[in-house]
């Protein structure tokens, strides 16, 4: 049996499906049954909050392994403490468990001792769980392709793609999907600890990123602009999000841009990952509209 947290999410969904179809025993978690139910078939299906460490010990109990994550919720204020909550209740219902194997979801730049923003909170999980009397192995990936999601809509409208991080530096960036499946394939082979980073096939300056996704969105013209950290606060205070929110974000992006968040262990076969950001685009941004109905002003300082 393999438990698998986060199993409506992107990441997890997808681990538990392959272990299905792998002839694995999968206990799927989420906090709610109906999205369960859909998401993954044929899995024992478990309701719980990622931070009830009880039902999370309950969902994990008996598991020969688990996967494991904390959910990201921008929106959230206080995101530091909601996610140091969330890591000592996903902790504790390991140890009480006693579930010998686990594969977390971190990410690059966890082993960063300050100053990196969001992944902060993923440093200190990563110290939780290497306490525990189990092997485990941290994912971490580059840069998810989906967190341009959110953007896509500006992108559109306006014909740009604004940010803090500077242009000229390229970033390991990957696929959600090529993350589950790392995840998925540690799973179903021998157990071991430590570390692997899941990259990408190749690094991008967002630059080249947002010129890569451009035709994919309607916006074969579509480019990358660099705005100063106090006007990028103020788009993302307007659009709602806490002020820890928006100074963490900045702060890792900020990292990003002084090369403090990068791969330890180099690009190769066991980092490299196959999901190219065109291939990503295609699948994931939808049919491009006509032309016509992309065309805006551009934002202030574009």
């Amino acid at each position: 049996m393999i438990t698998v947290l986060g199993a409506t999410g992107n990441t997890g969904r997808r681990v538990a499906r392959t272990l299905l179809e792998a002839g694995e025993a999968v206990r799927a978690v989420g906090r709610d049954a109906a999205r369960l139910r859909a998401a993954v078939p044929g899995a024992e299906h478990v309701v719980a909050g990622a931070d009830d460490a009880a039902a999370l010990a309950a969902a994990f109990a008996g598991a020969d392994a688990a996967y494991v994550l904390s959910p990201f919720e921008a929106t959230a204020p206080g995101y530091l403490e909601q996610q140091r909550r969330l890591g000592e209740a996903v902790a504790a219902a390991l140890r009480a468990a006693r579930v010998p194997r686990v594969v977390a979801l971190s990410s690059l730049g966890a082993d960063v001792e300050e100053d990196t923003g969001f992944l902060l909170s993923l440093r200190a999980q990563e110290r939780r769980l290497a306490a525990l009397d189990a092997d485990v192995l941290l994912l971490r990936p580059g840069m998810f392709f989906e967190a341009f999601l959110p953007a896509v809509p500006a992108m559109r409208e306006h014909g740009v793609h604004v940010d803090s991080i500077d242009p000229d530096v390229a970033l390991p960036m990957v696929a959600t999907a090529d993350v589950a499946d790392a995840a998925a394939a540690e799973l179903l082979g021998p157990a071991r600890a430590g570390v692997r980073e899941v990259l990408g096939p190749r690094d991008l300056t967002l630059a080249a990123a947002v010129a890569a996704l451009g035709p994919h969105l309607g916006v074969p013209g579509l480019r990358y602009v660099r705005l100063p950290q106090e006007q990028v606060r103020a788009l993302l205070t307007a659009a709602g999000l806490p002020a820890d929110v928006v100074d963490l974000q900045l702060r890792m992006h900020a990292a990003f841009s002084a090369g403090t968040v990068r791969p330890r262990a180099g690009r190769g076969p066991a980092t490299s990952s196959p999901t190219t950001i065109e291939e990503w685009a295609r699948a994931a941004c939808g049919p491009a509209p006509a032309a016509a109905a992309v065309r805006g002003s551009r934002p202030a300082g574009a």
